[in-house]
C-alpha cells in the first residue's frame, strides 16, 4: 500500500516538475526533503503496527483463517460472560443459589419454582455479595463453560481441530461502563489435514452491560433503607391515611358498634402496598418525574440514596402473592370492633364509639435495577418490618413458613402439644429518660398467655423464688411449637405487655410491666371557659361559666408516645347525666411511679355538635397524683358558632388557642 502511494506521488511529481528542475542545486535539496519525509512516514507506520494501534473497521479486510478462529473464540467468551452476568442479575448476585438459601424461606423471595432471589436485607442484618465475589463467579462460569461453547460450534468443528496446551484462566474486569472478559487459554488450532493454522494464548471480549453501576445502585438502596427505614415509613403512612377498611384510631358519635373483618383489612392493605410501592423512584436515576400538581408524591416518593446514574433506573414491587405477615390488635375471632367506655345506661343518653388498633406488618419488596441501554436487570430483595405501628427491624425473623403443620380442631388440642422449654421472667419497671428515674424489680403473680395463629394457651403465673431461683419472679414450662407467637403478661393495676416469641428452641424471655393508677371518674370535674370571638383570642377575654350541664358530654384523652415500651393512651367519657353506678366504674388511667408528660385532648359536645375543647401538653406530677382527691380540667367554649367554617376553624386551631391561654386552662390536681 505504501509502495503504491509512493508510486502515485512520484508520478505526480514527474508531471509537475521537469528534469531540468531536479538538475539544479535547489531541486536536489527538495528531492532529499521529500525522500526523508517518506522514510520517516514508513518508520512511524512500522512502529504503530508493532504497537497494534492501527485499527481496521469491519469490512475493510477479509479475515484470515486465524482471524476467523479468534472471532469464534471471542464470540464464545462474550456469550458465556454475558450468560454469567444474566444469571447473576436474575439471582441477586449469585449464578447458582445455594441449597441452604433455597431450603430456608426466610432467606429468599421465590419468584417462580426455579427463581430464588436472596434477601440482601432481613431484619437488622444485611447480606450483600461483594463485587469481588461476583467477579469470581463470572470467572468460574467462563472457565467451566467456554470449552463446550467452542467445541459445540458446528462450523468450527467442521474445519478445525483444537489442541489445548493449558487450562482456561479467566480474569474479569468490572469497570464503570462495561465488563471486560480476559481469558488466558493456550491453544493450537489445526485444520483437518493436521496443519497448525493458529497458536493463540490471550483473548479479550467486552460487554456493554454496566454491571458496576447497576450493582452500586442496588447497594445504595439497601444501605439507605437500613439507615432511613424508608419502606417502614411508607407502610406507616399508608396505615395512617384513614382508609375506611384499614382503621387505626378514631372517635364517632354513633349507637352502632363499628366492625371490620381482619381478612378484608389485610387484603385492602396488600392492595395499597402493591399500588404505592410501585410509585417509589430513586433520585439521580432515570425515571419519569411526577407532575407539579402532585407535590406529595414529589416529596414522599422520590428517594435520595446518593447515586447519580441517569442511564440506570430502579423499580420496586410488592405482589399479593408474596409472603405477608399481618397481625392487628385488638381483634376477636377475626373481627375488629370499636369499643365504648361506659355501659348500657350511658348508651341511652349518648353513644360514642372509640377505636385504636395496632398493626404488625412484615413483607418482602422486590428491587429491580436496570441498565437502560442493554436492558440488563439485576434482582434483589429486602424485608420490611412494622411493629405496633412503628418501623422496627429488631429481631424480626418472620415470613418463614412453619416446619410443623399447625392444624388442630381446638385450642386445647394445640396447647397440649407443649415441647419447647421456655423460661419467662417478669419485672415491674419504672423508666423515664426525661426525669432520670429508673427502677426494675421482680414482679410475681403475672398471668401469662401465648397466642399462635387462632390458638390461645394459658401458660400460668410467675412466682417469686421459683424453684429456689432466688430474687426473681419466674415461670419455667414447655410451650407449644410456633414460629411467630405472641407472649402476653397481665396483672391487675399494671399495663399489659406483649412480646413476639418464636417457640422453636429453649430460651429465656423477660417481660417488663408498668404500674398504672386509675383515677375515679367521679373525682374529675370539667369547667367551661367562655369566649366571644375566635380572632385574637386572649386570656382576659375568658370567663369561667361553670361545669357541664346534664345535656353535655366530654371526651378526655391522654396520650404518651415517647418510649416504645411506655406508650400509653386512655380515653374517658364523662357527663352529669351518667348514673352513679357508671361513674363509680369509670376511671382515667395514668402511668404510675414517676412524672410523665401527656398530650391532653378534650372535646365538649352535646347531642348536636362540638361546643368546646382543650388540646395541649400536660406534665402530671406523681407526688400530687398518687394522693389527689380531685382533678379539674378546663375547656374553651362558645355558645354558638356562626357556621361550620367557624366551628372547623376553632377545632383546627384548638392547640393554638389552648397555648395562648395555658395559665388559665392548666389542669389542676388537688
Amino acid at each position: 500500500m505504501v509502495r503504491g502511494m509512493l508510486k502515485k506521488r512520484l508520478e505526480v511529481g514527474r508531471c509537475r516538475y521537469s528534469f531540468k528542475f531536479f538538475k539544479s542545486r535547489k531541486g536536489q535539496i527538495t528531492i532529499y526533503i521529500i525522500l526523508g519525509m517518506l522514510i520517516l512516514f514508513a518508520a512511524v507506520l512500522v512502529i504503530l503496527m508493532q504497537r497494534e494501534v492501527i485499527v481496521f473497521k469491519p469490512g475493510e479486510l477479509v479475515p484470515t483463517k486465524k482471524g476467523q478462529i479468534e472471532n469464534f473464540l471471542t464470540g464464545c467468551i462474550k456469550e458465556k460472560g454475558e450468560e454469567a452476568i444474566f444469571l447473576i442479575g436474575l439471582h441477586g448476585g449469585y449464578i447458582n443459589v445455594s441449597q441452604q438459601i433455597k431450603k430456608d424461606a426466610s432467606q429468599h423471595l421465590k419468584l417462580s419454582p426455579f427463581t430464588f432471589v436472596p434477601y440482601w436485607a432481613k431484619g437488622e442484618s444485611t447480606r450483600i455479595p461483594p463485587l469481588k465475589d461476583i467477579k469470581l463467579r463470572i470467572d468460574t462460569y467462563i472457565e467451566s463453560e467456554l470449552r463446550n461453547c467452542l467445541l459445540d460450534n458446528q462450523q468450527f468443528n467442521k474445519s478445525y481441530d483444537i489442541i489445548e496446551k493449558s487450562s482456561i484462566d479467566a480474569d474479569t474486569e468490572i469497570v464503570d461502563k462495561k465488563v471486560i472478559f480476559n481469558v488466558r487459554w493456550d491453544l493450537d488450532i489445526r485444520d483437518k489435514a493436521g496443519e497448525v493454522i493458529s497458536q493463540v494464548l490471550d483473548h479479550v471480549a467486552e460487554s456493554n452491560i454496566k454491571l458496576k453501576r447497576v450493582y452500586e445502585t442496588a447497594v445504595s438502596v439497601i444501605k439507605t433503607e437500613m439507615n432511613q427505614l424508608m419502606f417502614e415509613d411508607l407502610t406507616i403512612d399508608l396505615l395512617s391515611v384513614g382508609h375506611p377498611k384499614v382503621p387505626i384510631t378514631g372517635v364517632e358519635l354513633s349507637c352502632s358498634r363499628k366492625k371490620w373483618q381482619v381478612s378484608e383489612t389485610r387484603k385492602t392493605f396488600q392492595d395499597m402496598l402493591r399500588i404505592n410501592i410501585a410509585q417509589l423512584k430513586v433520585k439521580g436515576t432515570n425515571y419519569v418525574e411526577f407532575p407539579k400538581t402532585q407535590p406529595y408524591f414529589q416529596s414522599h416518593y422520590v428517594w435520595d440514596t446518593g447515586v447519580k446514574y441517569k442511564d440506570v433506573d430502579v423499580a420496586f414491587s410488592f405482589s399479593n402473592n408474596f409472603p405477608f405477615y399481618f397481625e392487628v390488635t385488638p381483634q376477636e375471632g377475626g373481627v375488629m370492633k370499636s369499643g365504648m367506655t361506659a355501659g348500657s345506661e350511658m348508651i341511652s343518653y349518648v353513644c360514642l364509639q372509640l377505636w385504636k388498633f395496632t398493626y404488625d406488618v412484615n413483607y418482602p419488596v422486590l428491587v429491580q435495577v436496570k441498565d437502560d441501554k442493554t436492558k440488563f436487570v439485576f434482582n434483589l430483595a429486602l424485608t420490611v418490618h412494622v411493629k405496633r405501628n412503628r418501623g422496627d427491624r429488631r429481631g424480626q425473623n418472620v415470613l418463614t413458613p412453619s416446619g410443623v403443620n399447625i392444624n388442630y380442631a381446638t385450642a386445647d388440642d394445640y396447647c397440649k402439644k407443649r415441647t419447647i422449654p421456655i423460661t419467662v421472667n417478669t419485672y415491674e419497671l419504672t423508666d423515664n429518660n426525661e426525669t432520670g428515674v429508673y427502677w426494675r424489680e421482680p414482679l410475681s403473680g403475672v398471668n401469662l398467655t401465648y397466642t399462635c395463629l387462632k390458638y390461645r394457651c394459658d401458660i400460668g403465673e410467675t412466682t417469686y423464688n421459683f424453684a429456689q431461683a432466688g430474687h426473681a419472679a419466674t415461670m419455667r414450662t414447655n410451650f407449644p411449637y410456633c414460629t411467630g407467637g405472641i407472649l402476653r403478661g397481665n396483672k391487675p393495676s399494671y399495663k399489659e405487655v406483649w412480646k413476639r416469641v418464636v417457640a422453636n428452641q429453649a430460651k429465656s424471655v423477660d417481660l417488663e410491666l408498668i404500674q398504672l393508677l386509675k383515677f375515679p371518674a367521679k373525682k374529675i370535674k370539667l369547667v367551661k371557659n367562655k369566649f366571644s370571638t375566635l380572632a385574637g383570642l386572649q386570656a382576659k377575654s375568658l370567663s369561667a361559666v361553670g361545669q357541664m350541664s346534664t345535656t353535655e358530654t366530654a371526651s378526655i384523652k391522654i396520650t404518651r408516645s415517647k418510649e416504645s415500651w411506655g406508650k400509653h393512651q386512655e380515653t374517658l367519657v364523662i357527663s352529669p347525666g351518667l348514673s352513679k353506678g357508671i361513674l363509680d366504674q369509670s376511671a382515667l388511667t395514668f402511668l404510675a411511679g414517676t412524672d410523665y408528660d401527656y398530650q391532653l385532648e378534650i372535646y365538649l359536645m352535646d347531642d348536636k355538635s362540638i361546643l368546646g375543647g382543650y388540646k395541649g401538653n400536660w406534665t402530671v406530677s406523681w407526688d400530687k397524683l398518687k394522693s389527689a382527691e380531685e382533678i379539674t380540667f378546663h375547656v374553651l367554649t362558645k355558645d354558638n358558632f356562626k357556621d361550620n367554617t367557624e366551628l372547623y376553624s376553632f377545632i383546627g386551631g384548638l392547640g393554638k388557642y389552648t397555648e395562648l391561654n395555658a395559665k388559665v386552662l392548666q389542669p389542676e390536681i388537688r
